[in-house]
């Protein structure tokens, strides 16, 4: 089945902020409209859902990163399937749209970071012919 994969309007705030929840991160709508917003406007980033059934029940969230140790590359901070709906292929269809907004801006390369216990985030990025290139701490410091 082929879905719908496009770019995130404001509209779909309530669902992209219902999906965010089942992967850890509650946020209202307002929010996440606010969210989507920015992303859309900022010209370095993008926020790209999968429609099935006439609902959003997938996001991914893509961005520019450029730092002075590397070329410019494309790193997805954020990839949730409805968990009804995971192994159905969503997951694979907004990677590859991900990739190709990537591509589409120049990027050769895409690079995405889990959490060392979403093992099946693991299993599904190496499905998907991603590799480990690193392992790290992450620190976080709140002012």
């Amino acid at each position: 089945m082929k879905d719908d994969v496009r770019r995130a309007e404001p509209d779909d705030a309530l669902d992209v902020a219902e999906l965010a929840g089942q992967l850890g991160y509650p946020c209202d709508e307002a929010t996440m409209r606010a969210r989507i917003e920015l992303a859309r406007e900022s010209g370095f980033r993008d926020v790209l859902v999968a429609e099935r059934e006439g609902r959003v029940r997938g996001w991914i969230e893509v961005a520019i990163v450029e730092l002075i140790a590397n070329d410019p590359f494309c790193e997805i901070h954020g990839l949730i399937v409805d968990q009804e709906y995971r192994g159905t292929s969503l997951g694979s269809q907004l990677v590859a749209a991900a990739e190709a907004w990537a591509a589409e801006r120049g990027l050769d390369r895409v690079r995405v970071r889990s959490n060392v216990v979403r093992d099946r985030a693991r299993k599904f990025y190496e499905r998907l012919g991603y590799t480990v290139t690193k392992v790290a701490n992450v620190f976080d410091k709140f002012l």
